[in-house]
Formats: structure tokens, C-alpha cells, sequence
């Protein structure tokens, strides 16, 4: 999907993949993957307006998101009562409290923008991707993440020729081939979901597997 494609989403309201609470999984994962000291900066990738962003800055001194879609970045900073500084340019960025988000191309975004991103959360990031983009995905994932950096990854799977993506689906095998050259990854958690709006796409099965991710 194309830029155009996303932004038409939001502006129809086409957004049945954003979730009104934190994701089960975040929520239960949180403490194993970072465990109970402070986190420096969590790095959010095409981050949405998620409120998985709010439940981070409760332990996290600054949470960066990197949104395609300006939309979802306005609506998610005025859903939190707070209204950003917006500093313009090639892309815009929005500051305001903890958060700090850039509407812009993930792949535009280098640390010499972010500073040091300590930790990372991936709950519907590589699942937006065709399996041309995922390697580059994860390769600039790398690249904006310290040595040890811990992440959480959230995939789905499923049997791609009964629906279109995205969500695409990326086996756990896939996760293995694709993060191991750079990452010390564990699987926590693979179970069973198939919500009804991908039931009425044709799906007759879905699993949801999370993964902690450790930068080598």
C-alpha cells in the first residue's frame, strides 16, 4: 500500500485495525521484555495514533513514533489533550509531553533525528508490509535501535490466499529468518484469534505470536 492508500483509510474511516485500549498482549508482555527499571526511549514505528504510545510514556522518559498519515498524528495528541509544537519540514514533527512523532516515510527517519532508542514496540508495523518490504523494514529497524535495545514484535498469521493484506501474514519462521541475523529473538507467546472482521474477509484461521527482541 501506498501513502495515498493509508491516508484515504484514515480520512474515511477505513481504521478498524486501531484499538481503543492497549493491546492484550503489550499489557502482558510489558514488565518480561523491559522489566521494571525505567526505560530511556521507546521507538514506535508507524505508529498510528495507538494508545499503546500513552501506556509507554508511563515508563519510558520519551516515546518516538513514526506515522505515514499526519491525520492519525493530529487525532492521537488531541485524544491525549495535548496540543504539540510542530516543527516543519521535509517531514513535520510534533512534540508535545513525552511523545515526540514524525509524519513522515519510517525509512526517512535516521538517529541522527531520534538520538538513542533504547527499546522498540512492533504491534502492527512489519504486518503492513508485502514480504518485498519486510527485510528493509527490519534492516532500518536495526539501524535505529542501541546494541541490546529489547523490543516486542506482534505478528499475525494465516493463510494469505484466503485474504489480501494488510495485515499480511508472516509465519514465525519468517520472524526466525528475518530478525536472527541482527536480533537474539524468543518467542513468548503464539494463540489462536480470528476477530470477525477477518472472518467476513473469508478466514478461517489466525494465530497472533509475540516475540522479544534483543538488538545484537
Amino acid at each position: 500500500m501506498k501513502r495515498a492508500d493509508w491516508e484515504s483509510r484514515w480520512d474515511e474511516g477505513r481504521t478498524a485495525f486501531h484499538r481503543t485500549e492497549v493491546n492484550e498482549l503489550v499489557g502482558k508482555y510489558a514488565d518480561r521484555v523491559w522489566g521494571d527499571d525505567p526505560l530511556g526511549q521507546v521507538l514506535v514505528p508507524l505508529c498510528g495514533k495507538s494508545v499503546d504510545m500513552a501506556f509507554l510514556a508511563e515508563r519510558a522518559g520519551s516515546v518516538v513514533g513514526v506515522e505515514y498519515v499526519e491525520q492519525a498524528v493530529d487525532e492521537f495528541f488531541a485524544e491525549q489533550g495535548l496540543v504539540p509544537r510542530v516543527e516543519t519540514g521535509k517531514f513535520n514533527r510534533h512534540r508535545a509531553g513525552p511523545y515526540t512523532i514524525y509524519a513522515a516515510d519510517f525509512f526517512d527517519i535516521t538517529t541522527d533525528l531520534t538520538g538513542t532508542n533504547d527499546a522498540a514496540l512492533d504491534r502492527a508495523s512489519l504486518v503492513t508490509l508485502d514480504a518485498q518490504g519486510r527485510p528493509r523494514y527490519v534492516e532500518h529497524l536495526h539501524s535505529l535501535l542501541s546494541e541490546g535495545a529489547r523490543s516486542l514484535l506482534v505478528t499475525f498469521d494465516y493463510d494469505q490466499s484466503q485474504m489480501s493484506g494488510p495485515p499480511f501474514a508472516v509465519s514465525d519462521d519468517e520472524v526466525e529468518r528475518l530478525f536472527s541475523p541482527g536480533f537474539e529473538l524468543e518467542l513468548l507467546e503464539c494463540r489462536d484469534v480470528l476477530a470477525p472482521q477477518f472472518r467476513t474477509r473469508g478466514l478461517t484461521g489466525m494465530t497472533e505470536s509475540a516475540f522479544v527482541l534483543t538488538r545484537k
